[in-house]
């Protein structure tokens, strides 16, 4: 059986993929990426959803993992936003001539 990881992003499109590889026989695992964190990035001026109670990006993965879970599909969270702070960390360090980089 052929192994394929879909993005799920909690739509309609991405959730008519995994039920149409499903369907195809085959074995689909799914993630959700959150690629952005307003409140860790200090990107919060006009932001018309900064005192919501749930960010839209919080609405999305639930949307994604309730349809992962109503296909019987394994479902990951994958956390991007961790992945550009540790590199902007790092291009910080890199361009301050520290001779760490961590």
């Amino acid at each position: 059986m052929k192994k394929v990881m879909l993005g799920l992003s909690g739509g309609v499109d991405s959730a008519v993929a995994a039920y149409l590889l499903k369907e195809q026989g085959y074995d689909v695992v799914c993630c959700f990426m959150r690629n952005w964190d307003a409140m860790a990035n200090n990107d919060v001026l006009g932001n018309p959803t900064l005192n919501d109670s749930m960010c839209p990006q919080e609405k999305d993965y639930q949307d994604a993992k309730r349809v992962a879970e109503e296909l019987d599909l394994p479902f990951l969270r994958i956390l991007g936003q961790c992945l550009y702070l540790f590199f902007r960390r790092i291009q910080k360090r890199k361009n301050s001539k520290s001779r760490y980089f961590l």
